[in-house]
C-alpha cells in the first residue's frame, strides 16, 4: 500500500483529450503508474470525475471505451448520471443546454485532432463573419489568437468558460444557429482547431502556425497580426491575474511585448510610433512565433505540476472506513482520521 504522502511517477497517454458534444465538454484522462495498466477517467466541467473500475492493457482500448460510453449515452446524459451520483440532480447549466443537442458525426469524432483544411478554415471564417448576430463576435484570426492564449496559458480553461466570447454574446456556449446540423458542424470545426493548436505545442520541438492575414498596399504585401494579437489578449483577459507572473518577469514582458503592441489599447507610450506602418507591424508579427514557444515553455512547469498533483492524488491508496487507520493508532479509520474533527 502506498504511503499517504508518497509521490509516484505518472505516465500519461498521448491519447488524452477534450471531448465536446451537445454544447458540453469533458476531459478524457488515460494514465498509469510504471507498473500498472491504464486507468481511464473522465472529468466534466464542474470537476466531477468518473473512473472506470477495470484497467486497460492499452491506452487505445481505454480511449475506445470512453468514446463508446459517452456516445452510447450521449454526453449530457453521461454527465447527468455522474452528477446524480456525486451531487444529486443535474446542474442547471446542463439542463439549459440539453435541448440543443450537439452530436458530431462519427467522422468528426475521428478527426477531432486533425487540423482544419483550407476549405474548412474558409468555411469557419465565413460563418464567423456572416453567421453571427452579434458584431462583437470573433473573426477567424481573432479566434486563432484567442485559442493560442488559452492553449499555452497558466491554467486549463474549459470550453464552457471561453466559448461564449467567441460568439460575442457572452452568455451561451453554442453558435447562434437554429440549424442543428450546422451547429454540430461549426462546434466540431472550432474544437478541432483548438485541439490542433494544443497538439502543435505537444510536439518536440513545438510546432506553431498562427493564422493571420497578408494585406496588400501600394508599396507591397505585408503580414498583419493585429486582429490575431487582439484575440490573444482576449484569451489572456479570461485569467489576467494568473498571467501576472509572466508580466512580472523581464523575459516574459519581452515575449509578450509584440503581442501587446499589436493587440492591446494603450499598451505603452511608444506604441503608436512602433505600429504606424505596415512594415513595422509585420516586423512585430514576425517575432510572435518564437514568443509563443517561450511563453508556452514558461507556463509548462506550472501546468504539468498542477496536473501531476491531481493525478497523483487519484493514484494514492483509498482507505476503507472499517480498515485500520494508516496513521498507526490501531483504531478503525472511521473512528480515527476518518472523523471530520480528527487529523493525524
Amino acid at each position: 500500500m502506498l504511503g499517504m504522502t508518497e509521490e509516484i511517477d505518472i505516465i500519461h497517454s498521448p491519447l488524452e483529450q477534450i471531448y465536446s458534444a451537445e454544447g458540453l465538454s469533458v476531459q478524457i484522462h488515460i494514465y498509469r503508474s510504471l507498473n500498472s495498466q491504464w486507468v481511464l477517467e473522465v472529468v466534466d466541467e464542474s470537476g466531477v470525475s468518473t473512473v472506470w473500475d477495470d484497467l486497460f492493457e492499452t491506452d487505445t482500448q481505454a480511449l475506445a471505451e470512453a468514446l463508446m460510453a459517452i456516445q452510447s449515452e450521449g454526453l449530457a446524459n453521461f454527465i447527468d448520471n455522474a452528477n446524480a451520483l456525486a451531487y444529486g440532480p443535474a446542474p442547471e447549466l446542463i439542463k439549459a443546454v440539453k435541448p440543443n443537442t450537439f452530436q458530431p458525426s462519427a467522422q468528426e469524432v475521428q478527426d477531432m485532432m486533425t487540423p482544419l483544411s483550407e476549405e474548412e478554415l474558409d468555411e469557419l471564417d465565413n460563418f464567423l463573419l456572416y453567421g453571427l448576430e452579434d458584431d462583437q463576435g470573433m473573426a477567424l484570426e481573432a479566434l486563432d489568437g484567442y485559442l493560442h492564449a488559452i492553449a499555452i496559458g497558466p491554467q486549463t480553461i474549459m470550453p464552457s468558460q471561453w466559448l461564449p466570447k467567441v460568439w460575442g454574446q457572452g452568455i451561451t456556449q453554442l453558435p447562434p444557429t437554429h440549424d442543428l446540423d450546422q451547429l454540430n458542424h461549426i462546434m466540431a470545426l472550432v474544437m478541432r482547431h483548438y485541439n490542433s493548436v494544443i497538439s502543435g505545442f505537444q510536439h518536440k520541438p513545438p510546432v506553431t502556425a498562427p493564422y493571420w492575414s497578408i494585406h496588400h498596399y501600394d508599396n507591397g504585401e505585408f503580414e498583419d497580426a493585429e486582429v490575431w494579437a487582439y484575440g490573444f489578449t482576449e484569451g489572456v483577459a479570461l485569467q489576467r491575474d494568473a498571467w501576472q507572473p509572466l508580466f512580472d518577469s523581464p523575459e516574459g514582458r519581452h515575449w509578450y511585448r509584440p503581442i501587446g503592441l499589436l493587440g492591446e489599447d494603450n499598451f505603452s507610450a511608444d506604441q503608436d510610433a512602433l505600429t504606424t506602418t505596415p512594415a513595422q507591424r509585420e516586423q512585430l508579427a514576425m517575432q510572435i512565433e518564437d514568443c509563443l514557444v517561450n511563453i508556452h515553455a514558461f507556463w509548462l512547469p506550472l501546468r504539468e505540476a498542477t496536473y501531476e498533483r491531481e493525478m497523483s492524488k487519484r493514484f494514492r491508496a483509498k482507505v476503507g472506513r472499517n480498515e485500520p487507520c494508516p496513521c498507526g493508532s490501531g483504531k478503525k479509520f472511521k473512528k480515527c482520521c476518518g472523523l471530520a474533527s480528527e487529523l493525524h
